[in-house]
This record gives C-alpha cells, sequence and structure tokens, in this order.
C-alpha cells in the first residue's frame, strides 16, 4: 500500500501542469463590438447563481465589486468615447462596480492588472457614474454586452440573476470618418506627388506633369507638391515656367531650412 501510494504521488509530481486543467465555475468570455467606427471589447468572467441569493446577499450592496468572477474585467475602446455622457480617452481600463438596490455605481479605473478588486484604490479611478438597476429575465450566469446598437452609440449592458444595469455609451462617428478622408486624401496627394516625380525621373514629362497637377487638385495650397511641379517643369525643358512655379512655392511658406538650398537650385536653373 506505501509503494503504491509513493508510486501515485510520483506521477502526480511527473505529470506536466497543463494536464491539470479543469473546467472553470466562472469561465472567461469576451466580447467585440464595433460602434460607429469605435472598436469596443470586454473580458470578463462569468459566475452563475447555482440556487443562491446574489445582490445583497452573494455580492454586498454599496461595497466595490470586481463585476463577475476571477481577474478584473478589462474593457477597451479603440477611439475617444463617452460613457454614460461623460468623455473617456480610447484605451484600456479596469471596469469596476458598486451594486445598490435601485442604482449602481460604475467605475473605470487604470487598475487593470487586478486579481478581482484586491488592491483596488479609488484614486486610480478614471470616472465614477450611476445608473438605475432595474428588473429583467432571469440570468444564471453573469453576462456583458452590448445592445440597441446605432452608429452613434449604443448600452453596455450587465446582467445577472434578475438584475439588469446599462451604461449608454456614445461615439463620434462623424469625426472619426472625417479623419479617415483626411487620411485617405493626405495618402493620395503623396502617392500622385511620388509617381510625379517617378515619371519624371524616367524621362516622361508629359506623364509626369499630368501626375503632378492631380496632386495639386488635391493639395493645392502645399509648398512642397508646388515645388515638385516646379522641377518636373525644368526637367521637361520649360526652365521660364519652372522658376515661376518655384517662386511660387518659395512664396507659399517653405521652411528657411529648406528655402536657402531650393533658391540656390533655382540660380541654377537660369
Amino acid at each position: 500500500m506505501k509503494k503504491w501510494i509513493l508510486g501515485a504521488a510520483l506521477l502526480a509530481v511527473a505529470l506536466p501542469m497543463n494536464a491539470q486543467e479543469l473546467p472553470q465555475p466562472s469561465p472567461t468570455s469576451s466580447v467585440d463590438q464595433r460602434i460607429g467606427l469605435t472598436d469596443f471589447s470586454i473580458t470578463y468572467s462569468r459566475p452563475a447563481t447555482r440556487g443562491r441569493a446574489i445582490f445583497g446577499d452573494l455580492v454586498p450592496y454599496n461595497e466595490v465589486w470586481r463585476t463577475g468572477a476571477n481577474a478584473c474585467v478589462k474593457f477597451n475602446a479603440s477611439t475617444d468615447f463617452t460613457f454614460n455622457g461623460n468623455a473617456v480617452s480610447a484605451g484600456e481600463y479596469a471596469l469596476f462596480t458598486i451594486p445598490g438596490e435601485n442604482q449602481w455605481t460604475i467605475i473605470l479605473s487604470t487598475q487593470t492588472n487586478l486579481w478581482g478588486n484586491t488592491g483596488y484604490i479609488q484614486e486610480s479611478d478614471v470616472l465614477r457614474t450611476t445608473v438605475p438597476a432595474t428588473t429583467g429575465d432571469f440570468d444564471e450566469s453573469f453576462t456583458m454586452g452590448f445592445k440597441s446598437l446605432s452608429t452613434t452609440g449604443g448600452d453596455l449592458v450587465l446582467e445577472w440573476a434578475n438584475t439588469e444595469v446599462s451604461v449608454k455609451l456614445g461615439v463620434d462617428a462623424d469625426g472619426e470618418s472625417g479623419k479617415n478622408v483626411e487620411r485617405a486624401l493626405s495618402d493620395a496627394k503623396r502617392a500622385y506627388r511620388n509617381a510625379a516625380n517617378y515619371y519624371s525621373g524616367q524621362g516622361d514629362h508629359e506623364k509626369a506633369l499630368a501626375t503632378i497637377e492631380i496632386a495639386l487638385q488635391l493639395d493645392p495650397d502645399y509648398w512642397y507638391t508646388n515645388w515638385v511641379k516646379a522641377k518636373i517643369l525644368y526637367a521637361a525643358g520649360d526652365t521660364k515656367a519652372a522658376l515661376k512655379q518655384g517662386k511660387k512655392a518659395m512664396d507659399m511658406g517653405a521652411p528657411d531650412s529648406y528655402r536657402a538650398g531650393y533658391e540656390k537650385e533655382m540660380k541654377g536653373w537660369k
């Protein structure tokens, strides 16, 4: 018997650690949701009721709760957003709550690496906001998700047992769209300007001039695009037009660090 016990103990020590992986009573869940042009994600654990009384009992009222089980909830947003009307910067936050009988306090914190709420300090809160607690359909497992979605916002919803709370999320889809358009235009301007330079270097002056004109339609007031046209005109043999275009580019605000060198270059065109 002693030999069997010793052998079993040695076998247990020899087993790799991952052989001991077992189903978790509060499994981890991740939810990803795009609202407008903002990507939100939540990573949290889902405890079950298992016949227990939850709020006001297992989860005390008026105390900071980890909101679920195991590690603290991680809440991510790819752009700036509003959280129940409060402006919040893009990034990763821990989400804690203070459940109450009729209302909950929802907390976003910078303490994203806590196990539950152990070590939580209020000084690390980014914001606190209060929302009503309502009665909903029974949920055996704690659930977080997104509802009532539109291009400008949605609801972050927390549900467990018969309790439901939700927080309004808002995003600036129009503003993000504008930024995307500006980035696309900037990329297009640069691409046409580079292509014009390439054609000019290959001696295809006609294509170079046609391409730089497209760049100028997208970017008429940028001094460097106008300077590139001046160089293309000179390479094409139109010195008079090149000098005129070069002066225009300098007058449009060429930085001093470039101006002296380019003005010296233009003197060599005469």
